[in-house]
């Protein structure tokens, strides 16, 4: 079962999530990479009702874009609103 499966099958818990991949982090020899299965985890956990931020990177798999990411998904899940 993989973790889209998962979250559709159990109950909604009390949490939020900050999710991102790299337009370059694509599948190979016809299996899904991590930009499909992100989309996918991040579609299932909307339709479960979870509060989900999305970030897409004009990158790979690596650290400048980790670099990014780490930042943005602090400000989503505890940044102040506005």
């Amino acid at each position: 079962m993989d973790v889209a499966a998962a979250y559709a099958a159990r109950e909604r818990l009390p949490i939020r999530f900050f999710l991102s991949a790299g337009l370059f982090e694509t599948g190979r020899a016809g299996t899904a990479g991590i930009l499909e299965t992100s989309r996918q985890l991040r579609d299932v956990l909307r339709l479960e009702g979870y509060e989900v931020a999305w970030r897409e990177y004009a990158g790979g798999h690596d650290y400048l874009i980790w670099r990014g990411a780490l930042a943005d998904g602090l400000v989503a899940l505890f940044g102040k609103a506005e």
